[in-house]
């Protein structure tokens, strides 16, 4: 689902209004001169969105009741972090363990908030190396912490319905250790109990006869990537983000924390997640990625890197800068350029101004793969089959030349591709039949489109054009990428090869490929991008820079790139928790 539509308007949640729309320009730093509602609704919405402090400066919301009251907690609650901060790392630096804090105070710190403009938070959320989380958790309970979420006796407060288990098994919760948390008191937020319990209602704070107690909670993390609902990781490890680890002075603390490039990037990757994969309504990522690049600027060179590194980063970085510069108005245009690796998607019009969208039709998907490869083989199919698991799709898959001393020709190939969609659209008819096909598997799929009738859709990964099998001398024997193969199966490669016939393919076509792929699949990957793109405007192209041949490393974005193009052509819709 894009990133738009999920925030915006997905049916399963509360309705987005004016006053959500107010909030979204404040994101973007460009508030409305008018308050679109009273001011107590106005402020209890920015609270459960969680970017109350962006109504600091307000003339309208200076003196109100509701911001002053966040103003002093949050004040208090970063001293008490600020102190606790101080208190793990000692410990931390004495077991010889590394550490570094993310958000938050460190955030805070990047930025040099003032103490009272910083959002309401009672966790700390610290990066430690994944070999190291045992005895991290065992100096946290050294110092008092204790472990779980579903914590009550004399000293803690329930702070979930959930388990430790089920919180550790979320999607969103991967790299986590559930919560360590410690009672601190708090006496100087005993005069204010009355405005807190009225303006912070949601906030894990105790209320007993001495006075207010908060719970201060530590997040551990050991990384900081996801894992998607088939199970499959894309890991960013903390241990790789501490070797970059800075040490900011603020308010007399020093904290180590990830330098303002890492903190943009990784707040604009996991925006992108929590509203998009997981299902969130959540403002305050978005709030904070805007205005740490309008304070830091975002360095082209620093992003390319991780995108190197961490290439299913780059398509969540890309829609979420996209998302803050049209939807809540961010002036990004004056900051350091675009990664190059950045997955630009095209602008979604209006949907007040788009005509509606055809009604989506039930569709069907052949894989076919290429030379040696098996099915279920491929990391970025299984993604795929997982991203339109709700979407009223199928996905099957062909593995005709597993076998490279004994292939199917390409022929028969083709022949079989055809069968299974003529056999799908028998049973089903009004089903959407498209083919996908892997490096020779996308000679197969191109040679299928070429005949009556044609799929409705071609997706062609790493596509091969061309391809040749090269004798190996007088005894009449062939070879193709290294294996020996018969002369019959030399010749119909020839034949059945798509070639200069590529202006016959009469559907839409997407083509995807690796940056490191070689020159001559690039070139094929440009020659029929550009072909189809002349003749359907649907058609597209997307590269992945530091894509493999067949995209394995890179299984996110590709599925995502599949999956978003089919629920643009109208063939599925995409829903909540489905990525776009």
């Amino acid at each position: 689902m894009r990133l738009k539509e999920a925030l915006l308007r997905d049916w399963r949640r509360e309705s987005f209004d004016e006053i959500d729309s107010y909030l979204l320009r404040a994101v973007g730093g460009k508030r409305p001169e008018t308050v679109p509602a009273p001011l107590d609704a106005v402020y209890d919405r920015a609270e459960r969105r969680r970017v109350a402090h962006l109504l600091h400066g307000d003339q309208d919301f200076d003196r109100f009741e509701g911001l002053e009251a966040a103003r002093r907690f949050a004040a208090v609650t970063a001293a008490h972090q600020l102190a606790a901060w101080q208190e793990i790392t000692a410990a931390f630096d004495a077991a010889g363990i590394a550490v570094a804090g993310n958000k938050g105070p460190f955030l805070g710190a990047l930025l040099d908030r003032p103490a009272g403009r910083m959002p309401v938070t009672t966790d700390l959320d610290l990066l430690v190396a994944e070999e190291q989380v045992a005895a991290a958790v065992a100096v946290l309970e050294s110092l008092g912490y204790i472990r779980g979420l579903n914590i009550q006796d004399h000293a803690f407060v329930r702070m979930s319905s959930r388990s430790v288990r089920e919180l550790e098994q979320e999607q969103g919760s991967f790299g986590q250790l559930a919560p360590m948390c410690r009672l601190l008191k708090l006496p100087e937020l005993d005069d204010m109990q009355p405005g807190i319990e009225r303006w912070l209602p949601d906030r894990k704070i105790v209320w007993t006869s001495a006075g207010i107690r908060s719970v201060l909670s530590v997040d551990l993390h050991f990384d900081l990537g996801h894992r998607s609902a088939s199970g499959v990781a894309y890991p960013i490890p903390a241990a790789e983000l501490l070797r970059d680890a800075v040490t900011v002075r603020h308010r007399g603390a020093e904290l180590r924390t990830l330098d303002a490039d890492t903190m943009t990037w990784l707040l604009c990757y996991r925006a992108y997640l929590d509203t998009a994969v997981f299902g969130e309504r959540r403002f305050k990522p978005f709030a904070d990625a805007a205005e740490l690049i309008r304070a830091r600027g975002r360095a082209g060179a620093a992003w390319d890197t991780a995108t190197d590194r961490y290439p299913h980063i780059a398509g969540p970085v890309a829609r979420t800068l996209r998302f803050l510069t049209d939807e809540c108005g961010a002036d990004l245009a004056g900051q350091a350029g675009l990664s190059k690796h950045a997955l630009v998607p095209a602008p979604v019009p209006d949907a007040d101004a788009a005509p509606a969208p055809p009604a989506p039709r039930s569709a069907h998907i052949v894989v076919c793969h290429g030379w040696g490869s098996r099915e279920r083989s491929a990391p970025w199919v299984a993604e795929l089959r997982s991203q339109l698991a709700a979407a009223d799709v199928t996905v099957e898959e062909s593995a005709p030349f597993q076998d490279v001393t004994d292939p199917l020709t390409v022929g028969a190939a083709v022949a079989e591709l055809r069968e299974r969609a003529h056999a799908v659209r028998t049973r089903s008819p009004g089903t959407a039949v498209g083919f996908v096909g892997v490096s020779l598997g996308s000679t197969v799929a191109l040679a299928a489109a070429l005949a009556d009738p044609s799929p409705d859709f071609l997706v062609a990964v790493s596509p091969v054009v061309d391809p040749v099998a090269e004798s190996t001398g007088d005894d009449g024997g062939w070879s193709f990428l290294g294996s020996a193969v018969s002369p019959a199966f030399a010749e119909d490669l020839t034949a059945c090869s798509p070639g200069r016939r590529l202006d016959r393919v009469g559907c839409p076509v997407l083509v995807l490929h690796g940056g490191q792929d070689n020159e001559r699949r690039t070139h094929d990957a440009h020659l029929l991008a550009a072909g189809a793109a002349a003749r359907d405007g649907r058609s597209a192209r997307q590269e992945f820079p530091a894509g493999s041949h067949t995209l394995d490393n890179a299984p996110v974005g590709a599925a995502a790139a599949v999956s978003t193009w089919l629920d643009r052509l109208g063939l599925v819709a995409l829903r909540s928790g489905n990525r776009s």
